[in-house]
């Protein structure tokens, strides 16, 4: 008799080509932006990335300095020393 739970390597191996081969193509339907789904997942990529930096900037100039920028050879001394 056969042991029902015993793991079949090629039932194995050929489900895992299978689930590669699946993978793959919805990353590079993504990726396509020929088709209308992948040319809209790029776009929003792209808002979403550049809004990011925007906000980034935008945080970094309301940042309050502790401390003016050090410039190699100009003290920030008021008292010339």
């Amino acid at each position: 008799m056969v042991d029902q739970d015993a793991p079949d390597p090629q039932f194995n191996a050929m489900t895992a080509r299978l689930l590669r081969r699946e993978a793959l193509r919805r990353a590079a339907e993504e990726l396509n932006t020929t088709s209308a789904v992948g040319l809209e997942d790029a776009l929003a990529f792209g808002r979403s990335h550049r809004r990011g930096r925007r906000v980034q900037n935008i945080r970094q100039c309301r940042a309050p300095c502790s401390s003016p920028p050090k410039v190699a050879g100009v003290s920030t001394n008021s008292h010339g020393a």
